[in-house]
């Protein structure tokens, strides 16, 4: 008897502190969320000029961080604005039809076979998100620097600009870039805070770089 008894104690004790740790997780915890990370894979599409230039997709990676300059009313709810950085990078395949014609027009890649176009950003971005519960909504919006470069596969000398002038002419050019977008954001519980997230945003080129537009959709995980 005191055996089962006490079987029982242990029992209904275990069962007990089952009950208290269930309940302690239910009751989430908010989170610090005074700065922020992320990273994602991205998959942008070129447009404007360099629509006839690149094939339409073309795979890459992102990443930033930043802090926030002002407080939500309420932990997990509410708008607040971020001051955020940002850096992208995306390569595409350049279209035959493209190389064709720049070989037709310059006779020093005449033995190219194939072409690459990349693009690398950097990019700072006042941010605005809305946050209620684990779903959150957010736009960004900035500038920085943008670097287009051009790759070309079996051309033995390639000079840095090409005196006629095709579409493929600048095998490196910098300049600005604005960049926009929105996306929208999710923590699941397993995350422990961490978030999912998908965003997508619209780079353009300015000054030589005018002519590029890309429009990259991410997916990624969060902070």
């Amino acid at each position: 008897m005191v055996n089962t008894a006490y079987h029982r104690v242990v029992i209904a004790g275990a069962v007990q502190l089952l009950l208290m740790a269930t309940c302690c997780l239910a009751q989430e915890l908010p989170h610090d969320r005074s700065c922020t990370v992320d990273a994602a894979g991205i998959f942008a599409t070129p447009e404007g000029q360099d629509r006839d230039n690149f094939n339409h997709g073309g795979w890459g990676f992102q990443g930033g961080g930043g802090f926030a300059i002002t407080r939500q009313a309420e932990p997990n709810r509410g708008v607040r604005w971020y001051l955020t950085g940002n850096y992208l990078y995306d390569k595409f395949r350049v279209r035959k039809s493209a190389l064709a014609g720049a070989i037709a027009q310059e006779p020093q890649i005449t033995g190219a076979v194939s072409a690459h176009g990349s693009f690398s950003a950097i990019t700072f971005d006042p941010t605005l998100r809305y946050t209620r519960g684990r779903y959150g909504f957010y736009g960004v919006g900035g500038f920085g620097w943008l670097r287009r470069g051009i790759g070309f596969n079996g051309a033995n000398t390639v000079p840095p600009l090409f005196p006629n002038g095709s579409s493929l002419a600048r095998v490196s050019s910098n300049s600005g870039v604005f960049d926009f977008g929105v996306g929208f954001n999710f923590a699941p519980g397993w995350l422990h805070g961490w978030m999912l997230f998908t965003e997508g945003r619209v780079y353009h080129g300015t000054a030589i770089n005018s002519g590029s537009t890309l429009v990259p959709i991410s997916l990624g995980v969060r902070w």
